[in-house]
């Protein structure tokens, strides 16, 4: 797992950054709600869920665990309009001001994300739809979900392109 977390490492730490830079509120999704706002803001919540600041109850069953997590980790395409685990498909009030204050929140979120899993690699937190997470794997889970919606707007090219 060690060649893979610093795979991601460069992933967040090069890769993301730059793709932002090309993220503009004009930018239409491919499918489903989210503007580019909502979906930086979808990251954010989604990183405080990785280090337990935001519980959202598992909805899986646990049987269902090992095989969801695989799959939550692996980096390979997520299905599309995924419904919220929640049960909200609505977009959600949007917190930061505008979309340059939401990239650096969410860059920020990535650092805080990092230098947490360094501190806490065996942390556990649940995820809605894998159960219980280390942060290493919730890392490579990060990785695979920031692809899924920079496909979404275009910034990446689709795994099957």
């Amino acid at each position: 797992m060690e060649k893979e977390i610093k795979e991601v490492r460069h992933f967040f730490d090069v890769e993301v950054p730059a793709l932002l830079d090309n993220l503009s509120q004009e930018d239409a999704p491919n499918w489903g709600l989210m503007t580019p706002h909502h979906m930086l803001e979808h990251l954010i919540v989604t990183f405080k869920m990785s280090i337990g600041r935001i519980n959202i109850p598992v909805v899986s069953k646990e049987e269902d665990f090992p095989r969801l997590k695989a799959y939550l980790m692996k980096d390979s395409p997520m299905r599309r309009s995924v419904p919220s685990p929640t049960g909200k498909n609505e977009l959600q009030p949007l917190r930061s001001a505008n979309l340059e204050e939401a990239k650096a929140k969410l860059l920020k979120e990535i650092e805080s994300f990092v230098g947490f899993m360094d501190s806490n690699p065996e942390f556990l937190a649940n995820h809605p739809y894998g159960g219980p997470m280390t942060a290493q794997e919730w890392f490579l889970f990060h990785r695979k979900h920031f692809k899924h919606h920079f496909i979404q707007f275009g910034l990446m090219a689709d795994y099957e392109s």
